[in-house]
Order: C-alpha cells, then structure tokens, then sequence
C-alpha cells in the first residue's frame, strides 16, 4: 500500500476514534471494556502511521534532499487541523486506557530517538584517514601517483573555522522536516525552494545567525508570493505626484494577510521579531545576552517559518 493509501486508512481510523472520544475533551472518559480495546487498536494504529510517514519524510529530505513532501489535498488539511493538535493528548489516553501497552511503548520510543552526537561518525572518519596513512607508508614507491591526501584531510577536521562535526550535523538533520503540499509535482517558487534549501543547510551545520537572517527572508517572500490571493495589495495607494505607493512595510503585510489566516499571525510575527532582533541589535546588555540563545532562538524560527509556508500556500481564495 502506497504511503498516500495508508494516510487515507488512517484518517478512518481516526474519525472513528474520534465518535467515540475526542482525546482533547473527553479527559475523563470511561469506557466499557470492548470500547477500550477499540480504541486502544485505533489509537495504536493511527500514531504508528503518522510516525511512520514522517520517517518517510525525513528519509527523503536526508538522503535525497526532498524539501517538499505530498500529502493529498483534504488528508494534508485533516492531518494539520485534527490529528496534529490532538496528537499529544491522543498519546497521552492511549497510555492511561492501555498503562500495560504504555511500558513497551515508551521503550520502543527510545529505542527509535533521534541519533544522538556520540562522535562515532567523526572517528569513522579519522579512522579512514589512518588507514590510508597507513597504506601510503606501506607504498612508499606511490609517490603522488594516488588520489590521496590525508594531510589535507586532518586540515578540515582539525580546523576550528570549519568546525567538523559530522555527528551533530546528522542529529541536527534528522530534527528537520520538508514542507508539505498538497499538489503533486508542483514545486514552491523558485525563490522560496532555494532559501530553504540553504536555510536547512545552515541549520545543519550551525550557522545561527543565518538561520534567523533566511527565515525572516523566506517568511517575507512567501507573504509577497500569496498576497494576490487576499486582494491585498504590498504598497500603499499613490498619492499627489508620485507614480508609485510606498511599500508596505512587512509587520503591516503581516497584520492584513493575518486576518485571513489567524492561526499563523503569531508565528509569523515570531519569525520577524527574531529577524529583528538578531540582525538589528541594540547596544545593550540585553542584545549581547541574546546571542547565547541564538541557537534556540534559530530553531523555534525555523521551525514556525514552516508551519507558516505550508499555512500561506494551502490556503484559498476567500469566497
């Protein structure tokens, strides 16, 4: 089966689950011993194939750097709108209705976390270098008549201007996720594919402060990109002699596109704000003391600059 067939079985599963209780409501819900074992089956199936289908995305965009991954029209609504906002609380009944299932639960869950930096990556690639050190002095009449350099090689790993550190590149890649679209073969703009493609490589290799400039780049491109489909207007009117109205500023295309799509006003004010902050400090404590955070602060921005992507593209033309 497909992932978009399974997708589909497990939006039944769902709707199922949900007539019997909604996991954000019916906090205390009791029920008879056949309807547990129901749900407990439903609930198991439907987290199983969300977790699932997200392995699936985050394969692609490692391996093959897909930034885009598709999800058909309604089931991609479905999944933002019903299973994503329930799907804490839905683990959360699963565990109290099933306390046995929990145990094993929570440690297959460990046993699938993310990859952690041990620096094992790292000394498989230092190993590689000795070996081929190894096998030059076991040659010495090669020459230079090799393709290899391990000299060279311990100069990028040992440069503090590169920071080699393939391990916590490949935990920072696992946390990342593409954009999702319900439109098959349909790419984003050129201009908004290529800025996440380096904004998630700066991600991954630690550039902070880059990752705050991109997204707060991308967010204003996406808003400029979908404001036809408000009637919303990025300059303002023309007045006395000039040909042409001041651009609006974006904190205002913020605020109008925002009455159209409310539920990412926030974060798309979170996303400039940072923008703001980082690449426009002040002289003060404050300033300073923010640059520990950055990290932090580069990954919740990242993070927001998606759902605000995904949001702006999905949504429609009000009627």
């Amino acid at each position: 089966m497909n992932p978009q067939a399974r997708l589909a079985v497990m939006r039944q599963d769902f709707e199922r689950l949900l007539e019997m209780s909604d996991p954000l409501l019916d906090l205390d819900w009791r029920p008879t011993e056949q309807q547990r074992l129901v749900y407990v089956r439903l609930a198991e199936r439907v987290l199983n194939e969300i977790d699932r289908f997200e392995t699936l995305e985050r394969r692609n965009l490692l391996k093959e750097g897909r930034l885009q991954s598709y999800v058909s029209g309604s089931l991609l609504l479905f999944i933002r709108e019903q299973i994503t906002p329930r799907f804490g609380a839905l683990r959360t009944a699963l565990d109290r209705l099933d306390p046995e299932g929990a145990t094993v639960r929570h440690l297959l869950d460990e046993l699938s976390e993310p990859r952690k930096a041990t620096g094992r990556v790292k000394r498989t690639f230092e190993s590689g270098i000795e070996q081929i050190e190894s096998l030059l002095d076991r040659n010495p009449d090669w020459e230079d008549d090799h393709d290899f350099v391990p000299d060279t090689a311990y100069e990028v790993i040992d440069s503090q201007l590169i920071d080699f550190c393939p391990d916590l590149w490949l935990e920072r890649a696992d946390e990342l996720v593409p954009i999702r679209t319900n439109k098959r073969d349909v790419l984003l703009p050129i201009h908004v594919r290529l800025r996440i493609d380096e904004l998630y490589k700066a991600y991954v290799f630690g550039c902070w402060l880059s990752v705050l400039a991109l997204t707060r780049a991308i967010l204003e491109y996406a808003i400029l990109d979908n404001l036809h489909k408000f009637a919303i207007e990025a300059s303002w009117p023309a007045l006395g002699r000039d040909m042409k109205g001041k651009e609006k500023r974006l904190l205002q295309l913020i605020d109008e596109i925002g009455t159209h799509v409310p539920e990412l006003r926030d974060s798309m004010k979170r996303v400039r704000d940072y923008g703001n902050d980082y690449l426009h400090p002040k002289k003060s404590r404050v300033s300073k003391e923010m640059l520990l955070q950055r990290q932090a602060a580069a990954k919740d921005a990242l993070f927001a600059m998606v759902g605000v992507v995904e949001g702006l593209y999905l949504a429609q033309r009000p009627v």
